[in-house]
Order: structure tokens, then sequence, then C-alpha cells
């Protein structure tokens, strides 16, 4: 029987070009089922410039709610989707080593607009305790909920690199909300 700490077993779908985003190139979708909840989920891991990869996951039952990223599936088992998509972000580093990687975590109902999200809490607390520092630089922002890992062998300084891509963020992506 496999761990949590495996994940489920995911699949890459395709490459899809961006054409409504100027600052995003393209998006890789993954897709996998939880084995518990029998729910499916869809990964989206948007690439933008200087090998920046945004990840965004959701239940592929929502996929035609504008709120698909907010919706809570109240499943309980976060931990092992959380594996799920570390071991994406894996497959991302595999097609391009100098990857890094930045979520953010949205709001949903029981948030207070402007303040840190409860989503953001619990991935910066589990990403926190299982990507060590040796290859990524962690950062935060915690006025976006903006948790970004940055590649230490690709980037000379990766503070600047974080400033940079929150800067991104702000613009190319809450900007469109």
């Amino acid at each position: 029987m496999a761990s949590m700490s495996d994940g489920y077993p995911f699949i890459f779908q395709m490459i899809d070009k961006c054409t409504e985003n100027e600052y995003m190139l393209n998006t890789l979708q993954y897709r996998f089922k939880s084995m518990k909840s029998h729910h499916t989920y869809i990964v989206r891991v948007e690439h933008y410039p200087e090998h920046a990869y945004c990840l965004k996951f959701f239940d592929k039952a929502n996929i035609d709610s504008k709120n698909k990223y907010s919706l809570r599936t109240n499943t309980f088992e976060p931990r092992t989707i959380f594996y799920t998509l570390i071991h994406i972000m894996l497959d991302v580093l595999k097609r391009d080593s100098s990857a890094s990687f930045f979520f953010i975590g949205a709001e949903d109902e029981r948030d207070v607009s402007g303040m840190v999200s409860r989503r953001f809490r619990v991935y910066r607390r589990f990403v926190s305790s299982v990507i060590s520092d040796e290859e990524f630089e962690h950062y935060r922002r915690n006025d976006l909920s903006l948790y970004m890992l940055i590649n230490k062998h690709s980037v000379n300084d990766t503070s600047e690199f974080a400033h940079k891509l929150a800067d991104l963020v702000q613009v190319a992506l809450i900007g469109d909300e």
C-alpha cells in the first residue's frame, strides 16, 4: 500500500498555449484522482518568464465555476493532495531544471478580504515543513497570500527574483481578478 507521502498517481495531460494573459507563456496540465474520496483534481502549472511556475488546482467537479480555486471539497485529505502537488513539481523540475515555483492561497467565504488567507497559512506550514532550503529559498508575501520557492541553482539573487515575482503576481494575476 502506498504511503500518504507518495501522493496519488498523476497524469500529465497537455501543454496549453496561453493567449489571454500576456505574462503567461503556457500551462502544463495534470490530473489525478483521489483514492480516498474518488474526486478527480485538475492541476494547472502556469509557466511565466524566467522559469517561474504557478501551481493551481481544483476539483474537476467545479471546472465551470469562476470560484473553482476557492471552493472547498471537505474531503479531509489535504496532506496527500499536497504530496501529489510536490511530485508534480518534481515532474516540472525534470522538464525545466531552472524552475522556481509559487502559489497563492485563494480566499474562501470565511476569509477576511485583505488578510492572509486560511489556505495560504496551510500551504505555508506544509511547504516549509516538507521542502528544505537546500535547493530552494523560501519567500512569502503575506499581503498577497503568496508563497515562493526560488531555485537557488538557477537564480543569482533570490531576494531580487522574489521581489520581481511578487510584482508579476500583483500585475498579472491579482490584477486580473
